[in-house]
């Protein structure tokens, strides 16, 4: 490459400058999303078709835990000051509809919680932060194919767990057999992950990975999220916010998002809510809250005996060093150069030892030693900029690759119902 790319590349790996909203601009930034939530489903709520009270205390339910997670770090005064404020319409401890629950009592109370707390100061609360590489200059006329590649290779260029001896290999032995339950391959996927590597250090890895045992792997078990996992959930999305591939993603959604939502936001703040709705915020997959976007795609699923989800490699390396996983080989179309720093493999395999003729998943492509915020972001980036419901072809590095979205569409917003890379 040039001299030029050479430099930003140096300067993109340079760490970020800390950021660190306080719980009263998280709650204030939230108020403002669900305000805005709320006036573009009112006419939906109030139309006299079906049950619309029903619908109307699922909308709160969603918003009432969506407003825990938010000020789960909150102190005792403030959080008692929310539960009055919202009180009118829903009890938060157990999320039950309140005596007074309507639009108008629902446009009250969430202006009442507004008022609890002040505007962030700024609309960039991280002025510090090298403007030019999560807003570079070419940003208004930067396409969805050209920001994956900035993405890639600029900003997240020294994030990654790269192939090798610093970082990790494959093995990946034999070609599976579709269709056939038999274990082909004797040793594992990854037959050598550096623990030592900085990558396992990195905010945004170690958040993610004390995201992974929240779940039920189960469709169809209600997720009971605790004050802890909360707490996981915002220092994840704050981690992932401080990073440059989000930050960067944020500026170009602002610009050429297709989704409505996107275009509304103006602080990072706007961002995180938008990505907590649309990943973290729980849907009915069989039964009500049994499931998310970042469940089924980061962590994985079981649904009627058969392995969904699961397309993140670092929750595959660490169900297979448990012992959970095993690896039944390669399938379908594979890498077409290892020497390069784009590492996709397509894989069967199956998860938990028990009943393994049900537990099988018969093809899953991963992006082998990805940052988290490199493939969160991508996701986001075609989910909320590019084709939400089907194909988006992309090159990254020397690979083609398809990046698949499924939404999940309601009332009370679309949400990511799959989303994940596989070969082009």
């Amino acid at each position: 490459g040039t001299n030029s790319s050479k430099n930003m590349a140096a300067l993109a790996s340079s760490s970020a400058p800390a950021w660190g909203p306080s719980v009263e601009d998280k709650l204030h930034s939230f108020t403002e999303f669900a305000i805005s939530k709320l006036e573009a489903n009112a006419e939906g709520l109030t139309d006299g078709e079906g049950d619309d009270y029903a619908e109307l205390v699922e909308f709160v339910k969603g918003l009432s835990r969506h407003l825990k997670n938010t000020a789960s770090a909150a102190g005792a005064e403030l959080k008692g000051a929310i539960m009055a404020a919202m009180a009118p319409c829903v009890d938060l401890r157990t999320e039950q509809p309140g005596p007074d629950l309507s639009v108008p009592s629902l446009r009250a109370c969430l202006a009442a919680l507004l008022a609890l707390t002040p505007p962030p100061a700024e609309v960039h609360p991280e002025p510090t932060l090298h403007h030019d590489e999560v807003s570079p200059p070419n940003l208004k006329t930067m396409s969805l194919q050209e920001a994956v590649t900035y993405m890639w290779e600029v900003l997240d260029k020294g994030n990654r767990c790269e192939w090798g001896e610093e970082g990790f290999t494959c093995n990946l032995q034999n070609k599976g057999r579709y269709g056939e339950f038999k274990d082909t391959c004797k040793n594992p996927l990854f037959d050598w992950v550096n623990p030592e590597c900085p990558f396992w250090a990195a905010p945004t890895t170690k958040a993610f990975i004390a995201l992974l045992d929240n779940y039920e792997r189960e469709v169809g078990k209600v997720e009971v999220i605790t004050r802890e996992e909360k707490q996981e959930m915002s220092r994840f999305l704050d981690a992932l916010c401080r990073t440059k591939v989000t930050r960067f993603v944020f500026e170009y959604l602002k610009v050429h998002g297709r989704d409505p939502r996107a275009k509304k936001m103006k602080r990072l703040l706007d961002f995180q809510n938008l990505l907590n709705d649309i990943w973290f915020a729980p849907y009915r997959r069989f039964k009500e809250n049994d499931s998310s976007g970042f469940e089924h795609v980061f962590v994985g699923e079981e649904s009627r005996g058969k392995i969904i989800g699961l397309h993140n490699w670092i929750q595959f390396y660490i169900e297979e060093k448990k012992g959970n996983i095993d690896y039944e080989g390669w399938v379908g179309k594979q890498d077409s150069d290892y020497s390069d720093d784009v590492n996709l493999v397509s894989v069967k395999f199956a998860w938990g030892h028990d009943r393994k003729d049900v537990e099988e998943k018969p093809m899953s492509t991963m992006l082998c030693g990805a940052s988290v915020e490199f493939e969160l972001g991508l996701l986001t980036l075609m989910f909320l900029a590019g084709n939400q419901e089907g194909d988006n072809h992309l090159n990254l590095g020397s690979e083609k690759i398809n990046v698949k979205c499924y939404p999940q569409r309601s009332r009370m917003g679309t949400k990511v119902q799959a989303a994940y890379i596989e070969m082009g």
